[in-house]
């Protein structure tokens, strides 16, 4: 009787250990929002703390007078390397151009006090790249209890290096639970002379971003934001506000 009491204690303690794990193992939405996964505009700085996720976002840019559609999947291949895919609108050229990256966490902030990947994309379309552009991002973030600060570099080309651009981007924001609000920014310019055949109709400048909020809802979040929006082209710039709304998942 002992010992049938000890066989059902030990399965039964089996069973709570593989509960345990597969809970450990279910991808948990608010770990990815807090991670700045679904950001519209900034690359997280962190890879890896979901198997994979992916978001849609649909809006209007009034300095452009057009709409901005976006779209973005992403695996974790392997420990802190990661797999991503994107496909933008372009408002310049009126088509989606799509991405393919690789991503690898190099710095953990629990060991370094810092959290920082770098991502290596290909585009069919540049910022001012019309005939392909590499891409190379380096994302740096830091989490203060509740509060999240992520910050990139960004540097393309074309694979000729006739046309060459910068960005810089920003997102902070406060996280409670399931509930996100902060800021999302970007800026971005070519560099130099740009000697591309399409780079007199292409911006040399814009930037974008505003107020942000967030919220999980079980595997699903939703996110929105809105803000103003500048951008030049030959010499002439134009202003306007730029509104957006996306749903994403973890997997």
């Amino acid at each position: 009787m002992g010992l049938g009491c000890l066989g059902a204690s030990v399965v039964s303690s089996g069973g709570l250990v593989r509960a345990a794990d597969v809970g450990q193992e279910a991808p948990s939405a608010e770990a990815a929002l807090a991670d700045g996964a679904f950001s519209a505009l900034t690359l997280p700085a962190r890879v890896g703390s979901t198997r994979a996720f992916a978001w849609g976002l649909a809006g209007y840019d009034s300095s452009r007078k057009g709409p901005l559609l976006d779209s973005t999947a992403e695996v974790q291949l392997w420990g802190p390397i990661a797999l991503r895919g994107s496909a933008t609108y372009s408002n310049d050229t009126r088509r989606m151009r799509p991405s393919v990256a690789a991503r690898g966490q190099f710095l953990h902030q629990s060991a370094h006090a810092l959290d920082a990947s770098l991502t290596v994309f290909y585009k069919a379309e540049g910022f001012t790249e019309s005939e392909g552009e590499i891409e190379t991002a380096l994302s740096v973030g830091r989490t203060f209890e509740r509060l999240t600060l992520i910050g990139n570099l960004v540097y393309g080309q074309d694979p000729e290096g006739n046309e060459r651009d910068g960005e810089l981007r920003l997102s902070l924001f406060h996280q409670r639970g399931g509930i996100s609000f902060g800021l999302d920014a970007r800026a971005r310019m070519a560099i130099g002379p740009q000697q591309g055949k399409a780079s007199a109709v292409e911006p040399t400048f814009d930037a974008m971003g505003g107020a942000t909020a967030a919220a999980a809802l079980g595997p699903l979040v939703l996110f929105a934001e809105v803000g103003p929006s500048v951008f030049r082209l030959a010499g002439v710039n134009a202003a306007g506000m730029e509104a957006l709304g996306g749903v994403g998942s973890v997997f």
